[in-house]
């Protein structure tokens, strides 16, 4: 008997799970410029044209990975807001916080701050310039939930999201081009929330 699609799907899931914590692991070890196709594959234990089948070229592989970490924090984002039932200014105050924190730890993401200005050839763009897909991913995970968890705040779909695609990109500013502490950061943010919220 043949497997079935949904085998054949989850199979293909799993795959690319694995390709792209190998990609991760490359690039904290020795930099997004030394990661190649070859060397995922080998890391992983397939060919090439199978790492390219699954991912497409080194740039979607790029895309790829900020788009997983963006579902990462996404969850997280998640759990944070589910505390604050009640107060939208605190629940998204909390996961701007949380954000940040854990973008501060996160590995891959150190690894994309600390080497990404030297040239093209990098990750850094997806998180400032060329942000597009990351932002999209965000609001269309984030807005629903706080639509759903803060029915009293008086704002439409369309507000949300523009709300919530305000508040990622200052968090990605806060994130690329750290002035100023997390604490003081998130104190900033408050009253920044606060005014769109209430308004």
């Amino acid at each position: 008997m043949e497997p079935g699609p949904r085998f054949t799907k989850t199979v293909r899931s799993l795959l690319r799970e694995r390709l792209l914590t190998a990609a991760a692991e490359l690039t904290c070890a020795d930099g997004w410029a030394n990661v190649t196709m070859g060397k995922v594959a080998a890391r992983v234990g397939v060919s090439r044209q199978t790492v390219y089948k699954e991912l497409g070229s080194k740039p979607e592989l790029a895309e790829a990975l900020m788009l997983r970490e963006t579902d990462g924090f996404a969850v997280g984002v998640s759990q944070t807001l589910s505390g604050y039932p009640d107060d939208a200014v605190e629940g998204v105050t909390a996961a701007f916080q949380y954000t940040l924190e854990s973008a501060r730890d996160n590995p891959l993401l150190k690894s994309v701050l600390a080497g990404g200005h030297g040239g093209g050839d990098d990750l850094l763009p997806l998180l400032t310039t060329q942000s597009d897909p990351v932002l999209a991913r965000s609001v269309g995970a984030v807005a629903p939930m706080l639509m759903r968890l803060y029915p009293g705040v008086e704002l439409s779909e369309t507000e949300w999201e523009m709300a919530v695609e305000a508040f990622v990109r200052l968090l990605l500013s806060h994130l690329v081009q750290p002035a100023m502490s997390i604490p003081h950061a998130t104190e900033q943010m408050r009253w920044v929330i606060g005014r769109m919220l209430r308004a």
